[in-house]
């Protein structure tokens, strides 16, 4: 019988993760200090102001002390095991401490408070906040932390911390598989400028088509992110503006577009990009998606049958959905059965990797259903034929192997897994079965549309289990499965040591 045991996580690698958690903690200070303006500018009640400071300040001492305890020297090669771990913990920490204004304001009890953070940053976009409007400076920050979430908190580690050979694993652990150039930290800071860029263009085009100035940042700051968090939730009518619609989804599909592909497209090295199968892929399921939105919403009759209003919400909709966005135009849950599944089945697919969207992602369902073209072909062929398993992607035809095949499927039938037996664990309370795998479908894919069913009262289980599939939607199934695989090792070795003895 083969055995295999997993190795206990080195002291030295405990010491780099706290010492790249203190930069972590720094950034999450400094970045604190905008909410802290803008609760002076827009004279917001104290409270507010004190908790922000407050927060502010205990980020930037537990980052001083985290930072000069482990210094650069107790910097170690992560393995990937512990690059996994880190990931998956780091996520935890900092919704831990951008939770703090929540609770310090006294706006939330210790856990809504980390649901709260751990939704914002992870660009899924539930509140336990009442839909009304909220303090200039709580608005602001709950937009910049879907900002900041929505490309990668490694990512901006990356830049940010000193060089080190373990980086490349911390890249790959966050999920991210694309380079664009051989240097991580370049291929990190190019993301971040496009980013950066990104996010400006958006201010830009709500500011020309009318918006002022706060709710144009706020909104290109959700959007970009792909979070949705809206700074007026109580009023959907911004999103009626036909104006406003298009713009948002400008924005929304440059967060679901690649990285990669936005940085080709500003180098003028756009030749081929409609061949990509990542843009393919997410055109024609636009596409289809809002012609059956359409027809189902003209058949039954909604909205006086005025088909270009239909399709008007039919496509922001689909847009909204597939980018695990989050906007809505227009009030979804009055929406015939057949509209509803589409927009939870976009929740699974989410868009392009590389990207801020969450869900499974465009390219693992494309590797999927090419699979399963490829050995459908190969039952019909002679035995020995060879089938080129290949696809167009970022300007080259990429070869398949079997292996890349394996993981795909692993890691769909894992997401799968999980949706399932959050939706068994939400519905033995909730006691509704659509309320509870839409909530598990909208919490993993990180979309944060859903039945108005989120408030501060529901089941402290059910809290904890969004939180986790928000957790898990962002960072992948892969952290977390190894998560679960460690724990149980190093249990299970405990006891057999104690049974030993």
């Amino acid at each position: 019988m083969n055995t295999f045991s997993i190795n206990k996580i080195r002291p030295e690698e405990l010491k780099t993760i706290g010492h790249y958690t203190g930069y972590i903690c720094l950034v999450l200070g400094v970045f604190m200090i905008i909410p802290v303006l803008c609760a002076i500018f827009y004279q917001d009640a104290p409270r507010y102001f004190q908790a922000f400071l407050i927060s502010a300040i205990i980020n930037i001492l537990i980052g001083i002390i985290l930072f000069t305890t482990y210094r650069t020297r107790n910097i170690t090669t992560l393995s990937l095991k512990g690059s996994l771990l880190f990931v998956m913990t780091i996520w935890g920490i900092t919704a831990l401490f951008t939770a703090l204004p929540y609770y310090i304001s006294g706006d939330l009890g210790i856990l809504d408070s980390f649901f709260e953070a751990m939704s914002g940053i992870t660009t899924t976009g539930f509140t336990m906040y009442p839909l009304t409007t909220f303090p200039y400076s709580i608005s602001v920050w709950k937009c910049l932390t879907q900002w900041f979430g929505g490309l990668g908190i490694i990512l901006f580690l990356l830049v940010v911390a000193p060089s080190s050979v373990s980086l490349k694993r911390l890249y790959l652990a966050e999920g991210k598989t694309e380079q664009i150039t051989p240097n991580i930290r370049h291929t990190a800071s190019i993301f971040i400028k496009v980013y950066l860029i990104l996010t400006s263009i958006g201010v830009l085009l709500y500011l020309l088509i009318g918006l002022d100035l706060f709710d144009s940042v706020c909104y290109s700051l959700t959007a970009i992110a792909t979070g949705g968090y809206s700074v007026h939730p109580e009023n959907i009518d911004n999103f009626k503006d036909p104006l406003i619609q298009l713009v948002t989804m400008i924005i929304m599909l440059m967060g679901g577009t690649n990285f990669v592909i936005h940085y080709r497209i500003m180098k003028r090295n756009w030749q081929n990009i409609h061949k990509d199968i990542e843009i393919r892929a997410m055109i024609i399921i636009i596409i289809i998606t809002t012609l059956i939105i359409s027809i189902g919403l003209y058949t039954n009759g909604l909205y006086n049958g005025d088909y270009l209003l239909i399709l008007r919400h039919s496509l922001f909709q689909s847009v909204s959905t597939i980018t695990s966005t989050g906007f809505i135009s227009t009030d979804v849950n009055f929406w015939p059965p057949l509209c509803s599944h589409i927009l939870i089945l976009l929740m699974f697919t989410g868009c392009s990797i590389c990207s801020t969207s969450g869900g499974i992602k465009l390219f693992n369902i494309a590797i999927l259903f090419k699979s399963i073209w490829w050995e459908t072909q190969k039952m019909f062929l002679p035995k020995h034929t060879i089938i080129k398993r290949k696809i167009y992607h970022d300007k080259k035809y990429r070869e398949i192997s079997q292996n890349t095949i394996r993981t795909v499927l692993v890691y769909v039938m894992a997401y799968i897994l999980i949706f399932i037996i959050s939706t068994m664990i939400i519905l033995m309370c909730s006691n509704n079965f659509e309320v509870a795998y839409t909530l598990a479908a909208a919490s993993l894919g990180n979309t944060g549309v859903g039945p108005a069913y989120i408030n501060v009262t529901i089941p402290v289980v059910v809290k904890i289990i969004l939180i986790i599939d928000f957790w898990v939607g962002r960072i992948g199934v892969w952290p977390l499965l190894l998560s679960i695989v460690y724990i149980t090792s190093m249990t299970q070795s405990k006891l057999n040591n104690i049974n030993d003895e």
